[in-house]
């Protein structure tokens, strides 16, 4: 499977490597056979901006994820670092495990999970956690 971390902020200090395993652990652990896997770190305007035109939904957001693939899952995941640093302060968590959680989040999506809906979503929000827990420990 090929992972791709693009990290385009001159400050923004995270280990593209511990990610790139992060991403391709957890699709092992979830079953998600990818043929690629992109993360892409944008700001709060481009990701709203992204949400009004795919999701027609012009609000803020902090992840949006696409499979760009017909036969393989080819997937594109989107994270607003803006929101990504805002709610790790609001969640008191460190801005990695933040990441982490979004980067699941997406990886959840692509293997089918939806949270539109309250018993989904709190299906998928189950998963989500005990995978933060487990890969946070394991990378922090």
């Amino acid at each position: 499977m090929d992972v791709d971390i693009n990290l385009p902020f001159k400050g923004l200090k995270l280990n593209t490597v511990a990610l790139e395993k992060l991403v391709v652990d957890v699709c092992k652990d979830i079953n998600l056979a990818a043929q690629s896997i992109s993360v892409v770190f944008i700001n709060d305007n481009q990701l709203a901006e992204m949400h009004g035109t795919y999701l027609n939904d012009p609000s803020p957001t902090d992840v949006i994820t696409f499979d760009l693939g017909d036969d393989a899952i080819e997937g594109e995941i989107y994270i607003s670092f803006d929101m990504a640093g805002k709610q790790a302060v609001d969640f008191k968590v460190s801005l990695e495990e933040e990441v982490i959680r979004l980067i699941i989040h997406g990886l959840l999506h692509l293997a089918g999970f939806d949270d539109l809906e309250e018993d989904a979503k709190a299906e998928m929000k189950m998963h989500e956690n005990r995978l933060v827990d487990f890969y946070a420990l394991e990378m922090l």
